[in-house]
């Protein structure tokens, strides 16, 4: 089965408490169950780092979602590609907050999620930072 995975990046539009970041967990995770789309988002200093793997046509919904949520702004798709399988297949929707300090090992999180050169170092590790996410999280 060919799947789409898209990586893409935003800017909370005030800061995110805990509370607001569950409250967003909790509306991924509805529409993704539905949608049978799998993922993580990543978030530090509110600063969103997401990978979203679905079919095709529940991806593009939710980018038109995303493009129109007003909890954030400048989205900025940074991959966009077909893959065979997922990396997060049991997750309707995992979180990473980067402030917690057990996952301060992963490459890039004790820097800038706007830096296009940390997001190029996670987004080509990916695998590993899954599997590193999935032991750390699951």
């Amino acid at each position: 089965m060919v799947l789409r995975r898209i990586v893409y990046t935003s800017q909370a539009l005030k800061m995110f408490s805990k509370r607001n970041l569950l409250d967003l967990l909790h509306d991924a995770r509805a529409f993704n169950t539905i949608d049978n789309i799998t993922g993580i988002l990543m978030h530090r200093e509110g600063n969103f780092l997401q990978v979203v793997e679905g079919d095709s046509e529940n991806i593009e919904n939710l980018i038109t979602r995303l493009l129109i949520d007003p909890r954030h702004n400048n989205v900025q798709i940074i991959s966009d590609s077909s893959v065979s399988r997922r990396l997060f297949k049991n997750w309707a929707m995992g979180c990473a907050d980067f402030d917690r300090p057990e996952l301060s090992f992963i490459p890039g999180v004790r820097t800038d999620l706007n830096d296009p050169e940390v997001v190029e170092d996670i987004i080509d590790r990916l695998p590993e930072v899954a599997t590193i996410l999935l032991e750390k999280l699951y």
